[in-house]
């Protein structure tokens, strides 16, 4: 048990030295960065399945671009949801 709290407690650090350093003053930065990373994680998925060159036969070239695009920026928030106007523009 006093492993699993010095586990913790050493995770909670380097995620505090991390995201609250000097150019990240306020703990709302640090968790608008998590909270960031888990929406691009949901947006990925959903553009990956929409844009996949399987579901585009005949768009084939410009869904293999789109997804590398989404590969690219995976854990992109912002950029996600620039491409997924482009998705939807392209491919819709």
């Amino acid at each position: 048990m006093a492993i699993l709290l010095t586990i913790k407690r050493h995770t909670i650090n380097m995620f505090t030295r991390l995201f609250c350093s000097k150019n990240h003053s306020t703990d709302d930065e640090a968790y608008n960065v998590v909270e960031s990373i888990a929406k691009a994680k949901q947006l990925y998925k959903e553009l990956i399945k929409q844009a996949h060159p399987d579901k585009h036969p005949n768009n084939k070239d410009v869904a293999e671009e789109l997804t590398a695009m989404i590969n690219n920026n995976r854990f992109n928030y912002r950029e996600l949801l620039k491409i997924k106007d482009i998705v939807n523009d392209k491919l819709a």
